[in-house]
C-alpha cells in the first residue's frame, strides 16, 4: 500500500506542477495558438476545460453538482479498491488504482480552485472526431492521462491477472 500511496503522491504533484506551469507560461503566452512538440501527435495548447473530458457537459446547467457527485462517489469507490493495493503481489491492479484516485484528485482541485480544468496537452490526431456532438477539444492533462492508462491497467489485471490469482489461491486452498 506504501508503493501506491507514493505513485498517487507523485503522480498528482507531477499533474498539479504541469498546470501551474502551463497556467503561468502557456496561458499568457500562447493562448489560442499551438506549439508543435512532436509533429501530428503532440501540441501544447493551453485551455480552459469548464466540461468533462474532451469538452463533454461544458454547457450542462448543472454541470458543477454533478461533477462534484461523480467525484466523491468515483473516491468512495477507488479508495474502496485502493484497501487491496500489495505491490508486491498485485503491481498492476496497485498502479491502477493509484492512477484513478491521483488523475481525480487532480482534475478535482482544478474545479475547486478555478472551477475549470487546466488542459495543456493537445493531440491533433484526433482532430478529426471534432464534429461528434458533445465533444469539443481533444486537449486534455496528465490527470486525463493517468485516468486513461489506469483504465487500460485496470481492465488488463482484470481480465489476465485476476484469474491467475484466483487459480494460485484456489490451488493453496486446496492443498490445505
Amino acid at each position: 500500500m506504501l508503493i501506491g500511496l507514493i505513485i498517487i503522491i507523485v503522480t498528482l504533484l507531477l499533474d498539479q506542477v504541469t498546470k501551474q506551469l502551463a497556467y503561468q507560461l502557456i496561458a499568457p503566452t500562447f493562448s489560442g495558438t499551438n506549439t508543435v512538440v512532436i509533429p501530428k501527435l503532440l501540441e501544447l495548447s493551453y485551455y480552459e476545460n469548464p466540461g468533462a473530458s474532451l469538452g463533454f457537459l461544458r454547457d450542462f446547467a448543472y454541470k458543477d453538482i454533478v461533477f462534484f457527485l461523480i467525484t466523491v462517489a468515483a473516491l468512495v469507490i477507488f479508495g474502496y479498491l485502493f484497501k487491496d493495493s500489495d505491490f508486491k503481489h498485485k503491481k498492476v491492479y496497485t498502479i491502477s488504482v493509484a492512477l484513478f484516485i491521483s488523475g481525480t484528485l487532480g482534475n478535482a482541485i482544478d474545479r475547486a480552485i478555478y472551477g475549470f480544468v487546466i488542459d495543456f496537452l493537445h493531440y491533433p490526431f484526433l482532430d478529426f472526431l471534432d464534429n461528434l456532438p458533445g465533444l469539443s477539444n481533444f486537449t486534455n492533462n496528465l490527470a486525463d492521462n493517468y485516468l486513461s492508462a489506469a483504465i487500460v491497467l485496470f481492465a488488463i489485471d482484470l481480465f489476465f491477472f485476476e484469474s491467475k490469482r484466483l487459480k494460485k489461491t484456489k490451488e493453496v486452498n486446496d492443498a490445505t
